[in-house]
């Protein structure tokens, strides 16, 4: 099975390069393909990755915050996507967390690069995926237990280089970078309910739902998983004529506060205007558009 590994600046490619030669280790059917290693002098770069994405298994995207804006990465990304079915694309994070991912990287489900039980689960996802080659659960189980520290280690190791990358790199994931993300998400759920509900009746026979309640439930997750974005909770939200009022409160010890920018993307999502009170009825900001 062929595993691509994608990588730029020295942090991602000593993580490729460690994933290269560990992940054969544990599942002896695996083929990873990096570039820095399996491209030999005096051949053409590009046309060899290109030709290696069309032929691809499983890709893997090694991201730090310093790379994850390169463009390279985010070709590749785009290949593989186009290529592996599934969605078989993950990005493999170091020295950061999911929550920092932008678009387009933020799409694919992440794991984190340090974390055992997120390893482990990237090993199951290959296994999986591997098309009639997958061993048993507990025989990978074993080998990885086996495996696991020579990987921390290299891990740790390749933490520890992250005061030598350039700082001036690093992508800050705003506010509106995450809103609108929640939306398009919301959105695609908006639109997969909508399939579901025109094709089948509820469980229990009822009618289907109507589209104006399909797109309120929509735009209630829209705004919880906004909300938590920032370290608040959305209580309860309520739509009265033109206006929807969130009652919302910190969640998890945050001091955060509400921006007038987060408001305002939020309204500008919704279509009106947005009004938020604490529990006990204040008005804590309203968004100033109408």
């Amino acid at each position: 099975m062929k595993v691509f590994l994608s990588w730029s600046g020295e942090r991602s490619k000593r993580t490729a390069e460690a994933l290269w030669s560990w992940l054969p280790d544990v599942l002896q059917y695996i083929n990873p393909w990096l570039s820095s290693l399996d491209i030999s002098a005096g051949r053409r770069g590009v046309r060899e990755i290109t030709d290696e994405l069309s032929e691809t298994n499983f890709g893997i995207i090694c991201t730090t915050p310093e790379n994850q804006a390169s463009t390279w990465i985010n070709f590749e990304a785009g290949a593989l996507s186009k290529q592996v079915d599934e969605g078989y694309v993950v990005p493999f994070l170091i020295g950061m967390k999911a929550t920092d991912l932008i678009s387009p990287l933020s799409q694919f489900q992440a794991i984190i690069g340090d974390s055992k039980d997120d390893v482990q689960k990237l090993l199951f996802d290959i296994n999986e995926a591997s098309n009639g080659l997958a061993i048993s659960r507990e025989r990978l189980e074993r080998a990885f237990r086996r495996s696991w520290p020579e990987l921390e280690s290299n891990m740790r190791n390749i933490s520890a280089l992250s005061s030598r990358d350039s700082p001036s790199n690093t992508v800050e994931r705003s506010e509106a970078d995450m809103t609108e993300e929640i939306l398009l998400i919301a959105r695609q759920l908006d639109h997969r309910m909508a399939e579901i509900e025109r094709c089948t009746l509820q469980a229990d026979g009822a009618p289907r739902r109507s589209p104006r309640e399909i797109r309120r439930i929509s735009e209630e997750k829209f705004i919880a998983s906004s909300f938590a974005k920032i370290g608040w909770e959305a209580v309860r939200s309520s739509w009265e004529a033109d206006t929807v009022v969130i009652v919302a409160q910190i969640s998890g010890g945050s001091s955060q506060s509400i921006s007038r920018d987060f408001v305002e993307r939020v309204a500008k999502s919704l279509g009106r205007e947005v009004v938020v009170r604490g529990e006990a009825g204040n008005v804590i900001i309203r968004s100033l558009l109408p």
